[in-house]
């Protein structure tokens, strides 16, 4: 699948750093155009609880010499602490599920759904920050205003890692000056593959149905692990409890 688990690493993590980079980050260098416009961030999405978004994507492999980026879009759905859906429309129909324990993919084109290690997802500085909100993002990151592209209406961040990471060396957030909101995330890894989220219709919430977060199977849909080993009815009905346990 062109838009696989590959696509959706990075696609998570931009998604997640909307919600969580304010509550990571803090005043990350002199700065004091730098220091308010973090402060802001952070005083704006701390009060959200949940949110709905569209989303428009484009992906472009170095590997494969792609002129035209890749493009994707759909709806995203996030409510605190730790739940995300991503569901894309096109080019392909796709629902991405994840928290901290549990993550799949459901391909209804291939009555299919994969499970993922979440553990191994998530296991990053830069996914742990973004994701349990709890250290701040310059002691991962040197973040720069760059000047040449801000103006008046939006900023735009530089964060570059401070330690080799092969899956980020640049990410680039566009934020509006009016309500603080971040509304465009560009990543670009090592070898040169970038992952550019733009968010619409961005609408915060007070909460949010706990049936997008559970773990439904459609019928006639196969599930298979990590490794790839198919479930049988029981093991779908244990996971199904665990997942909506929440352990």
């Amino acid at each position: 699948m062109d838009y696989g688990m590959r696509r959706f690493a990075p696609a998570i993590l931009a998604g997640l750093l909307c919600v969580f980079f304010a509550q990571a980050a803090t005043a990350a260098s002199s700065s004091p155009m730098l220091g308010e416009i973090l402060n802001k961030t952070e005083a704006n999405y701390s009060k959200i609880q949940a949110f709905t978004a569209t989303f428009r994507q484009q992906t472009t492999s170095s590997a494969a010499g792609t002129v035209t980026p890749a493009e994707a879009h759909g709806r995203l759905y996030y409510a605190k602490p730790r739940q995300v859906r991503w569901e894309y429309d096109k080019p392909e129909e796709q629902v991405f599920v994840a928290n901290d324990k549990h993550a799949w993919l459901y391909v209804p084109a291939e009555k299919q759904i994969s499970l993922f290690d979440a553990g191994n997802l998530f296991a990053s500085p830069l996914a742990r920050t973004f994701f349990d909100g709890a250290v701040g993002l310059k002691n991962h990151f040197d973040i720069t205003l760059d000047a040449g592209q801000s103006n008046k209406k939006a900023a735009v961040l530089k964060l570059v890692p401070k330690k080799d990471d092969p899956s980020i060396k640049l990410l680039s957030l566009w934020i509006n000056l009016q309500d603080y909101r971040i509304y465009q995330i560009e990543s670009k890894d090592i070898l040169g593959n970038t992952n550019r989220i733009a968010l619409d219709s961005f609408t915060p919430r007070p909460s949010l149905d706990t049936k997008l977060f559970q773990f439904d199977v459609p019928p006639s849909a196969k599930v298979f692990d990590a490794e790839g080993r198919e479930f049988s009815k029981s093991d779908i009905e244990q996971l199904r409890n665990t997942i909506g346990s929440g352990r």
